[in-house]
């Protein structure tokens, strides 16, 4: 019978144990911020053979969002400076590029996201298929006279006249050449182990799939 009280006890002790383990579950459980790192995976079609995009990888490794999704944001700048500064602040003591690397080249700092845009543009919006022209910067003589030359400005300046775009001077390259000089430049910086072949070149391999 003494054998008996010792099983029943010793089955007892298990049970509370388990719901010692329980309950100590169910408050980490409670505790812990149910929120998880979930990244956003494309399968983007290439005739080149399809590539697997990790969204969420990349938007920890830009700068920005604007690298990328450059025409998400207005021209305008949205954010006055004495939001953030004193009022003896002012955006013209510093030049564009100076507050772009101030701002570590954030551009949503300063400039709002265009309203109602959701969803990134296509880069074929801007990118054709194929680009006929080899030539990416078009000629200062289609829009002024012989007497104007490109030095007469710094390129920062080009930005800051209101009806100058950079599809005014520079005719898009096209969607691959896009892709191929912004991704690969980045990953060859990078992760030159896993994108570059034993010769240095690009391997394509490491983003197209087969």
């Amino acid at each position: 019978m003494s054998g008996n009280n010792r099983g029943r006890r010793n089955w007892t002790r298990s049970l509370t144990i388990i719901m010692i383990v329980a309950v100590i579950a169910v408050i980490i459980g409670c505790v812990v911020d149910p929120k998880t790192n979930t990244t956003d995976r494309l399968f983007l079609k290439s005739s080149a053979g399809p590539v697997l995009f990790d969204h969420g990888k990349h938007s920890q490794a830009a700068e920005s969002c604007a690298q990328c999704h450059h025409d998400l944001y207005a021209a305008a700048q949205a954010t006055a400076c004495n939001e953030c500064h004193d009022d003896e602040r002012r955006a013209s003591t510093f030049s564009h590029k100076e507050l772009k690397e101030l701002h570590s080249r954030d551009c949503s700092k300063c400039h709002q996201q265009s309203a109602g845009a959701v969803q990134p543009t296509s880069c074929r919006t801007c990118h054709p298929t194929l680009q006929q022209s080899e030539k990416n910067t078009a000629s200062c003589s289609q829009c002024h006279d012989d007497s104007y030359s490109p030095d007469m400005m710094k390129h920062d300046e080009y930005l800051e006249i209101e009806d100058h775009t950079c599809l005014g001077c520079h005719a898009p390259k096209s969607v691959s050449d896009a892709y191929h000089t912004n991704c690969s430049n980045c990953h060859l910086e990078t992760a030159r182990q896993r994108f570059a072949q034993a010769d240095g070149k690009v391997q394509c391999g490491a983003c197209h799939l087969r």
